[in-house]
């Protein structure tokens, strides 16, 4: 059975929790890592080992920053979900803080772009 994912929040880096169990991939905070590749492979194994599990995945991201090259690492993330989960099993997620138009248009591109719709959710400023 492949394992829970627990990466801590970091100076620039988000907190990053995928439940095996719920089939779900939770991202909260700011994402301008200084090695990109290193933070995000981690999360694309445990992608490839939840597959081995489940047939579904939930995707769940509320970033309050995130750096150009993180949207592209995250774009490819959310591109290697489609490839390995049926359309119809997949969930996206995209919350943004109130008046928070960058991280909003953000969720709109990769909408635009992926063949999976994303659910573009407001929320309040904590």
């Amino acid at each position: 059975m492949s394992n829970n994912l627990l990466i801590k929040e970091g100076k620039n880096t988000p907190k990053v929790v995928g439940n095996t169990n719920l089939s779900e991939l939770i991202f909260k905070g700011n994402s301008y890592p200084e090695n990109v590749l290193q933070f995000y492979t981690p999360i694309f194994n445990w992608i490839e080992e939840l597959k081995n599990e489940k047939n579904e995945i939930t995707v769940d991201c509320q970033f309050y920053y995130i750096a150009s090259s993180s949207v592209i690492a995250f774009l490819k993330l959310l591109q290697k979900v489609e490839s390995t989960f049926e359309k119809e099993n997949i969930k996206f997620i995209w919350k943004y803080e109130e008046g928070d138009d960058d991280i909003k248009k953000i969720g709109q591109d990769y909408s635009t772009i992926l063949n999976t719709p994303i659910e573009i959710i407001e929320v309040e400023e904590s």
